[in-house]
């Protein structure tokens, strides 16, 4: 059996791990008394009556689906779509950008909500209210709040992120577009000086937006500050492009079509001073530079921080759509029967191509409900855990994402197929997740990279080679704890052997410390194959880890539901092999 042949890979690799036992699973009487709602409650972070309230929201005409409109039709419906949104009210309440900071957790339960009516909705209110009015939010001062977020929240100044360039996706700290200070007028000069250095792939820019959080090198007094953002009208209040900017639009796309991408360059376009957003770094009249904080490089640590909540919404995205697929395919598993009564789900083979993907979702649920704690919930958050966490399960679950989707679409045969099944839909929309806000490979690069910097990692020592085998493979039912343990090794089995990879090529580099530095470096990417394995290591050893402290709190028949999970999360998983 597959689950065999998996455990069998994982004994041969990680005999050394430390087991710890855990309870047995599978009972069957435990697993047929799970109340529904209790689930229900356990999946939903929190918000359940927001949460709510938006959904019944989405019930109305304007919000189902029409596949039969043309592009411009598309993208107008969604417009109208955002519009109704933020006119609606949600128990007492409407949606209010300052949530961003002030609320998080409802800013964010309203927003992921909009991902169970259509994809191209969710981004575009992302784009709006995340990237460009978070980043006002977090960035800019009172004077920006007070101009800015109002109309905001109306849709009156449609908003749009421009931090990629054509030539800088990944490297952002490496984009060239410039804002030179003129003390003489008080104005920021923005400029872009080459096609290289223009927007690219800018959400909202293509037909509606009319101002743009625009991140630039700055300079004042001849001095290089770094990357800045700063507020730019691209249109004015009835819709012509601003002088010195030009727009265009990127056209119809392999998906997410309601969303008006575009491409935009800066002919010395010059905005007021208060156009700076000041919260961490201020030019004042007469041309000084100030910054609480002292580097380049801090700061600009600082300007991209807002990503991590564009992260983890597209990451619950990502989840939404796996709890969309695999409801969608279960359930005509449930109903359709073949070669006579027998139904497809009865199946072993159809079983074993939907039930992993169920069981990676709420693995992956709730991992994402400890990286809200982690990041919303805490007095002082710890924000290396929050990158680590927000990088990884952003990778994870967009990648998971491509593939439950396909298994389920499969497992729906022809009627799979059919834009009104929403898989197939859902497929091409989300297609883009895997490498926008932050691609996969680069996110678990930075998973390991965190990992290494750890100063525990110098003191781990190799596991012991003299020790006893772990005889799981032909037990009737493997404990999720046995399983937690031997993720847990894995994973420290993949430092080590990236640890002392950079460790050999700095030892080799017979230079000094700038030498050693660089054949470290060196070294870490020759060997990303095994840098991508262990940010996927570190985040199931993590889900696993969270889904058994859920356990622990849960009465018996939820221990029991979600220890099968668990199991079937990565006894089955479809990734391949673990190492």
């Amino acid at each position: 059996m597959e689950a065999n042949r998996r455990l069998n890979v994982l004994e041969r690799q990680l005999c050394a791990a430390q087991v710890v036992e855990g309870p047995e699973l599978f009972e069957a009487a435990a697993l047929s008394a799970i109340c529904p709602k209790q689930l229900e409650s356990l999946l939903v972070h929190d918000n359940a009556e927001l949460r709510s309230a938006v959904y019944d929201l989405l019930k109305e005409d304007i919000f189902k689906p029409n596949h039969y409109l043309s592009l411009l039709e598309f993208r107008e419906l969604t417009l109208q779509r955002l519009k109704r949104f933020v006119t609606a009210d949600f128990n007492g309440r409407g949606f209010d950008v300052r949530d961003y900071l002030d609320d998080p957790r409802r800013f964010m339960a309203q927003l992921e909500s909009l991902s169970f009516c259509d994809y191209s909705l969710a981004i575009k209110a992302g784009v709006h209210f995340t990237l460009c009015g978070g980043t006002i939010c977090k960035l800019g001062t009172a004077k920006h709040h007070d101009a800015l977020l109002p109309r905001l929240n109306t849709l009156d100044l449609p908003g749009c992120f421009g931090m990629t360039e054509l030539g800088h996706g990944s490297n952002v700290m490496g984009i060239e577009t410039a804002a030179v200070y003129d003390a003489s007028s008080q104005e920021f000069v923005i400029t872009t000086p080459s096609n290289e250095a223009s927007k690219f792939w800018i959400g909202g820019s293509g037909q509606h937006g009319k101002i743009c959080s625009v991140f630039a090198q700055l300079t004042v007094n001849g001095v290089w500050q770094g990357p800045h953002v700063f507020m730019v009208r691209i249109r004015d209040d009835n819709g012509a492009v601003s002088p010195g900017v030009r727009i265009k639009d990127h056209g119809p796309k392999m998906g997410l079509n309601g969303v008006d991408n575009g491409q935009i360059w800066f002919d010395s376009v010059r905005v007021p001073r208060d156009s700076l957003l000041d919260r961490y770094a201020s030019v004042d009249a007469a041309g000084n530079y100030s910054s609480p904080i002292p580097t380049v490089s801090a700061r600009f640590g600082t300007m991209v921080g807002g990503l991590t909540t564009g992260r983890i919404l597209i990451g619950q995205g990502a989840i939404t759509a796996c709890m969309i697929g695999t409801t969608i395919a279960l359930r005509y598993a449930a109903d359709r029967p073949q070669f006579g009564s027998k139904l497809i789900g009865d199946y072993l083979t159809h079983q074993r191509r939907l039930l992993p993907g169920l069981a990676v979702t709420y693995a992956l649920q709730l991992g994402m409900k400890q990286l809200k704690v982690a990041a919303f919930d805490s007095p002082r958050p710890d924000p290396k855990l929050v990158h680590v966490l927000s990088s990884g399960l952003k990778a994870a679950a967009t990648w998971s994402r491509v593939e439950v989707l396909q298994q389920c679409r499969e497992c729906c045969g022809g009627m799979g197929f059919l834009a009104a099944n929403k898989i197939g839909p859902m497929k091409t929309d989300m297609d883009v997740d895997v490498t926008f806000e932050g691609d996969n490979t680069v996110m678990m690069q930075q998973v390991a990279r965190a990992l290494l910097d750890d100063p525990a990692t110098a003191r781990l020592t190799q596991p012991s080679t003299r020790c006893e085998r772990i005889p799981l493979a032909n037990s009737p039912a493997a404990s999720a704890g046995q399983l937690h343990s031997l993720l847990q090794a894995h994973e420290r089995c993949l430092l080590l052997q990236l640890r002392d990879a950079m460790a050999a090529a700095a030892a080799a580099s017979g230079g000094g410390k700038a030498a050693a530095a660089a054949a470290a470096s060196a070294a870490f990417e020759e060997n990303l194959d095994l840098v991508v394995l262990l940010g996927w290591a570190h985040v199931e050893s993590r889900c696993m880890g969270y889904m058994l402290d859920e356990a622990r709190w849960a009465d018996r028949c939820f221990k029991c539901c979600i220890e099968c999970k668990s199991a079937a999360c990565w006894l089955h998983a479809g990734r391949g092999e673990v190492g």
